[in-house]
């Protein structure tokens, strides 16, 4: 039965990013299904990527709606950095942030938003709403509207909350990190439901809230491998200076140095947001045959995907977080291309990629096997061994949105 369905989200086109697409996908698809659809929004949001490319890909049956609302001055905040050192900032700004902003610098769209979805379901009833963070301000909306409407609610984390790798850097007080966890375990408390994108991360909210779903963001489509003339090693996405895989440099410059063949046919990409620590980095220097390019629409990332060898992504290198799959993984999935993982040991992105079989993950100090892993690779690229492979129609967007909806029908 269609059901008339609400979703907030702070990213959405001409957002660009990992963060958007989720839940671009997701409502595109669950009117597809049959369900009315309603997105709620931001006028004049903040984002550090745009991809005017991803409004052309809004279902035209999905109703957006603007919620106008105070943001974070620009001066408190890190846009356009993708440096640690913006989540480390110290001094002024990471106190004022800390005290006045939480949970997160959107918490001044929490009120507007309340307001305007009260009024809105008095004449277009919902019957659910599912708000999306990070920014987790979003699921704080969801808890007061839980508490003072008869309107059901699905809280969804696409990252932690109390885990979140920013709080980590941002909070100091010991405090604060206190209040994360209690408004962390009033939503899983009061939600009637919860998504979360990795299965550790599902496994702990479980315990507190047992209508938990894991639903990984999936993929909205195949992208099909081409031919190249080189070995590309691609990376795209922000890249962090907590993500910087120091024994992958050192890796391909010895393979460089020591093989004329592979110094000669190797080309390693990196699109994207790269912390400048990571650029100035110096065995990252010494690396030849390297290309950055800034941030690429979608269907251009598309492109550069088909004509890569090895897709490589890499984890939080930080103690204790270790649920977190980058979004990045599946579009890299969509391809059939293998995957270079760094990653520790036990995290959800080791696990995820030995359950697909859609590559390897290497720990960020291990340098023999990482080695002899991208010169088997590249030993099967020169003797014309397809590196792509089938992947699983599980990961699709479209069927993890029939699981979304029966979710839904069951609340």
């Amino acid at each position: 039965m269609p059901n008339k369905i609400g979703i907030l989200t702070y990213y959405w086109p001409p957002a660009g990013g990992s963060g958007v697409q989720r839940w671009l996908r997701f409502s595109n698809e669950l009117a597809k299904l049959g369900h009315d659809v309603h997105v709620f929004t931001f006028k004049n949001p903040k984002y550090p990527i745009v991809d005017y490319e991803l409004l052309k890909k809004v279902n035209s049956k999905v109703k957006v709606n603007f919620i106008s609302g105070f943001e974070l001055p620009n001066f408190l905040t890190n846009k356009n950095s993708n440096s640690a050192e913006s989540f480390k900032s110290s001094g002024v700004k990471s106190f004022v942030r800390e005290l006045f902003f939480f949970p997160d610098s959107r918490k001044y769209l929490i009120s507007p938003s309340v307001k305007y979805i009260k009024k809105y379901i008095k004449k277009t009833p919902l019957n659910c709403l599912i708000t999306s963070g990070p920014p987790h301000s979003m699921h704080l909306v969801g808890l007061t509207l839980k508490k003072t409407t008869n309107l059901k609610w699905i809280a969804d984390f696409r990252d932690p909350w109390s885990n979140f790798i920013q709080n980590k850097f941002l909070n100091k007080l010991e405090s604060t990190k206190i209040k994360h966890e209690k408004k962390e375990n009033l939503v899983l408390k009061f939600s009637d439901a919860v998504l979360t994108t990795s299965k550790s991360l599902n496994n702990k909210f479980k315990k507190k809230n047992h209508n938990t779903f894991y639903t990984p963001s999936g993929f909205e489509n195949f992208i099909k491998p081409k031919a190249y003339n080189k070995f590309r090693i691609l990376y795209a996405g922000s890249m962090k200076e907590f993500q910087n895989p120091i024994n992958l440099w050192i890796v391909l410059r010895e393979l460089i140095e020591s093989d004329n063949s592979f110094k000669s046919l190797v080309e390693i990409v990196l699109i994207g947001n790269i912390d400048k620590n990571i650029i100035e980095n110096k065995e990252f220097r010494l690396l030849q045959n390297t290309k950055i390019v800034s941030y690429l629409s979608k269907n251009n990332l598309d492109k550069e995907i088909s004509v890569s060898e090895l897709l490589m992504v890499c984890s939080v290198n930080v103690e204790g977080s270790n649920d977190i799959i980058p979004g990045k993984f599946f579009h890299y999935l969509s391809s059939g291309k293998r995957i270079l993982g760094i990653s520790n040991k036990g995290t959800d992105l080791e696990n995820i990629i030995k359950e697909t079989k859609s590559g390897m993950s290497f720990s960020y100090d291990n340098h023999t096997d990482l080695k002899n892993y991208i010169y088997k690779c590249f030993s099967d690229y020169k003797d014309g061994k397809a590196s792509s492979q089938k992947t699983d129609n599980k990961f699709l967007s479209s069927n993890i949105a029939i699981k979304i909806d029966k979710i839904i029908s069951k609340l």
